[in-house]
């Protein structure tokens, strides 16, 4: 059964730590500040954010009943999902996809300072 733009956007929201704020001037929600999904405001789909673009042509490629972009998205790792195609589950793994990548980012990001910590210290003991 396809998900209305109130189903998409509640799902979205139910994620841990989920908030709603503006991104590029429309209603967007993001986890840990960071964006992770919006319900088109023209296209009857989610915008979702996907890790690279060779995989947003995979999947494209894969599930073209599912998944398309416009011209806006064509240069960016960004797609599309059809809400009229789109179910609760596969919405939720799609999403669920996107929080693991943004923590993964936030746990190399905070990683990133204390790698550097020790190189310096290293330097120092030589």
């Amino acid at each position: 059964m396809p998900l209305t733009r109130a189903e998409a956007r509640k799902i979205a929201l139910a994620f841990e730590g989920a908030s709603e704020g503006p991104y590029f001037g429309k209603p967007a929600v993001f986890v840990a500040e960071k964006f992770l999904t919006r319900v088109h405001t023209k296209e009857e789909a989610m915008v979702l954010a996907i890790g690279s673009m060779e995989m947003r042509d995979m999947m494209l490629e894969a599930e073209p009943r599912l998944f398309y972009i416009t011209d806006h998205y064509k240069k960016f790792p960004y797609l599309l999902a059809r809400l009229s195609k789109l179910d609760k589950a596969t919405l939720k793994d799609l999403l669920s996809a996107r929080v693991l990548q943004i923590a993964a980012k936030a746990k190399k990001k905070r990683a990133a300072p204390a790698l550097a910590k020790k190189k310096i210290t290293k330097k120092k003991k030589i």
